[in-house]
């Protein structure tokens, strides 16, 4: 369900990424090497928390560089679309 925040834009990503935690939490969603699975599962995130998560697990148990650089991309381009 999409809420509004406090600068008036609809957050859609609180309820799905609370979904994409539970069925696919950090250890399953980056167990893979397929940048494109992985490409793919980051463009369903919404919310720069729900990344942050992510790649605290990838910093702390794989540290990929490939995976730290899209993770990392990911958030930036949410911020960018809070900005605006």
């Amino acid at each position: 369900m999409s809420k509004a925040s406090s600068n008036g834009v609809e957050d859609i990503g609180t309820d799905s990424d609370d979904k994409i935690l539970e069925e696919l939490p950090p250890k399953r969603f980056l167990d893979t090497s397929n940048a494109r699975l992985i490409k793919a599962g980051l463009h369903c995130m919404h919310s720069r928390e729900t990344i942050q998560q992510y790649l605290a697990y990838e910093n702390q148990h794989k540290n990929r560089t490939w995976v730290q650089r899209l993770l990392a991309r990911r958030a930036r381009e949410l911020a960018d679309e809070q900005s605006e």
